[in-house]
């Protein structure tokens, strides 16, 4: 990936940094809407993740040492992020993870295409 800028989260960024997850995610559950409803351990975990992501792009990606995911600011400074498939991360990045220890190969090749669970 030439030419990437990537940046990772400082203490400073941190506080400005804020998980906001999709009204088709929260109770009460809206019919006929896509989304599983998530806990309030998910949003939990994804603000640990957003907490600990990088910034390429205008996207932020994050692992769990197992999963990848990605996050999109929602236009109200907010933060909105879902599991991919490690297909999707920047080569630079996966391969850094990778050689830091983060993920392993196996991880890597079990969610290559989908995030599964």
């Amino acid at each position: 990936m030439a030419n990437t800028k990537q940046h990772t989260s400082s203490s400073s960024a941190l506080s400005r940094l804020v998980y906001g997850g999709n009204s088709k995610h929260q109770e009460p559950w809206q019919r006929g809407r896509r989304g599983s409803l998530c806990s309030k351990k998910d949003v939990q975990q994804a603000q640990e993740l957003l907490d600990d992501s990088v910034l390429v792009g205008k996207k932020r990606w994050a692992t769990d040492g197992e999963r990848a995911f990605s996050g999109k600011q929602d236009g109200h400074g907010k933060w909105h992020g879902y599991p991919v498939g490690w297909l999707e991360v920047p080569t630079e990045l996966r391969n850094k993870w990778q050689d830091a220890g983060r993920v392993k190969r196996r991880s890597i090749e079990q969610h290559w295409h989908h995030h599964g669970k």
